[in-house]
């Protein structure tokens, strides 16, 4: 009988710790979603928002962070490889967008607290980009080969 309560308790410890695992280890509970591309017709320019399959002798893209909190993109700064998907995540209490200063660049769209948004970087340059709902929110991506 004790090893039987003794396997049970292993058994609930170890189903916890999964269920951690998948959870990310994230504490604060809010959901974490990827907001499309609002606007479609920028997909041919630079923006894939979908995934893609990279075939063997192809090296896939890397991919970096951006955390959106206390009103501020961080790092607000980022230089990537040509390639790259970037995705922010809205970790703070309000709403968000990212949006490219130019023609070409991200366009998030609205990002809720908790939502993401990739943004695969396929030319080489400097994209500005900013919150249009709160102005004073900048950000800048360098782009390299």
């Amino acid at each position: 009988m004790r090893r039987l309560i003794g396997a049970l308790i292993i058994i609930i410890i170890i189903v916890a710790a999964i269920i951690a695992i998948a959870a990310g280890g994230n504490n604060n509970n809010k959901p974490t979603t990827t907001q499309p591309n609002a606007n479609p017709s920028q997909n041919a320019n630079n923006t894939n928002t979908t995934p893609t399959s990279t075939s063997p002798s192809q090296t896939p893209a890397s991919t970096s962070k951006v955390s959106i909190a206390d009103m501020a993109f961080s790092p607000a700064t980022l230089t990537v490889k040509k390639g790259t998907t970037v995705t922010w995540t809205n970790n703070d209490n309000t709403a968000h967008t990212v949006t490219a200063d130019s023609g070409t660049g991200p366009a998030s769209g609205t990002l809720n607290p908790g939502q993401t948004y990739d943004f695969t970087f396929n030319s080489v340059g400097t994209f500005n980009y900013h919150c249009s709902i709160h102005p004073t929110m900048h950000g800048t991506a360098t782009v390299t080969e």
